[in-house]
């Protein structure tokens, strides 16, 4: 979401009014294409897609954290040939201040809280976090989980959160109280890939969503975003902030996406994209004129595609951000997604919190999963990247 300087003012005059609270708290339609008639057993689709996306991803982080890209295949719809060759690119360490969240005192039955962390640091280049994806690759640390994330600046961000496993399910914190930074790059212009939304494991890489200059992109394995076949309605989008603020990877392998501000019959525009295809089929997603997506998973069933939502009316107004679902098997071109609300997360992460992205992972226990969000502090100072950790039992 855009910045400006009142709004800046305004939450950081809000945010030293909650943290002196908290302190004193503390001390007492029509589809462009035809979808497929039959599926396969949605969570044995995702079961396969997790484990293969772990193979490729494993891949990236690997050479990632080794300071060497070695190129992947160039996608069949790519018109301009990645370099291949290798080369080094070198993460930035970030020291980080991993400070524990306090715990809501009242969740839904369905939901239980894990843990959290507000993140700052020093280095300016922390913040603007708006994709999010947990448990794509392996944890480089014992009882570790492994997030990437994607920023405003156009670096992919990475660390190992540790949990604790036994008994009760506990965020324990940070690994090392630090995380790595890699500059992520526009295949054709060589600059920053700014503007970077949202997140989602595709087709062994990872598909990008932008605003500013709208489009979905793949990372390549040199760390340089690749476009996929623009949808109709972003080629002349000229709102910088009403782009693709979601993207999910469907269990039958699709690419889900949605907009945050281009409306379509009364709703927000959505589309479904298969690997190779020029189309983007295009659905509806039921909108109330305030809460827009800005984040999007699938829980590691396959039943359920579950949103962030934010409603920003104005600079006066509080920031507000919920959760919601919708059953996978809707998401068919032309359809209608009607949204279920699942969770207020206002009283969870408070009224300064800016939600951007979420992220599902299983947990031992099929009927469980876990719910990890965080939030995009548009690389206000005073204000903590916030990170949140939920069990949820969908039943």
């Amino acid at each position: 979401m855009g910045s400006s300087a009142a709004w800046r003012s305004r939450t950081i005059r809000t945010f030293r009014s909650a943290t002196r609270s908290s302190a004193l708290r503390s001390k007492k339609s029509p589809a462009s294409s035809e979808g497929s008639s039959e599926t396969p057993d949605a969570a044995h689709l995702m079961g396969q897609r997790r484990s293969g996306l772990a193979v490729g991803f494993a891949v990236v982080v690997a050479a990632l954290c080794l300071g060497v890209l070695a190129g992947f295949a160039t996608p069949a719809h790519s018109q301009t040939q990645p370099q291949t060759q290798s080369q080094t690119q070198v993460g930035e360490t970030i020291r980080v201040i991993a400070t524990p969240l306090p715990a809501p005192t009242d969740l839904p039955p369905a939901f239980s809280w894990v843990g959290g962390l507000a993140l700052s640091a020093e280095n300016p280049r922390l913040g603007g976090v708006s994709g999010l994806g947990v448990g794509l690759v392996p944890s480089g640390v014992e009882r570790g989980v492994r997030l990437l994330a994607v920023t405003d600046n156009g670096d992919l961000l990475t660390g190992d959160l540790v949990l604790d496993w036994t008994d009760e399910l506990r965020l324990e914190g940070l690994a090392g109280n630090s995380l790595q930074l890699y500059p992520i790059r526009d295949q054709q212009t060589d600059l920053p890939a700014r503007q970077a939304e949202s997140l989602t494991a595709w087709q062994g890489q990872l598909a990008l969503g932008f605003e500013l200059r709208h489009r979905v992109g793949l990372m390549d394995g040199e760390a340089r975003v690749i476009d996929l076949p623009i949808p109709i309605a972003l080629r002349d989008l000229r709102r910088n902030n009403a782009g693709v603020e979601a993207l999910a990877t469907l269990p039958d392998g699709r690419l889900f996406a949605v907009a945050e501000g281009v409306q379509r019959e009364g709703g927000l525009r959505a589309w479904v994209h298969e690997a190779g295809d020029e189309d983007w089929p295009v659905l509806v997603y039921k909108w109330d004129g305030e809460f827009a997506p800005t984040g999007a998973d699938v829980s590691p069933d396959g039943r359920w595609l579950v949103l962030s939502e934010r409603r920003f009316i104005s600079m006066r107004e509080p920031l507000r951000n919920r959760l919601v679902r919708v059953p996978v098997s809707a998401v068919e071109p032309g359809a209608r997604l009607d949204p279920e609300v699942i969770l207020d997360l206002d009283p969870i992460l408070g009224a300064i919190a800016n939600v951007e992205s979420v992220s599902l992972m299983a947990t031992e226990e099929p009927s469980s999963v876990l719910i990890f969000l965080t939030t995009d502090n548009n690389f206000i100072g005073l204000l903590p990247t916030m990170l949140a950790v939920l069990l949820w039992r969908p039943g």
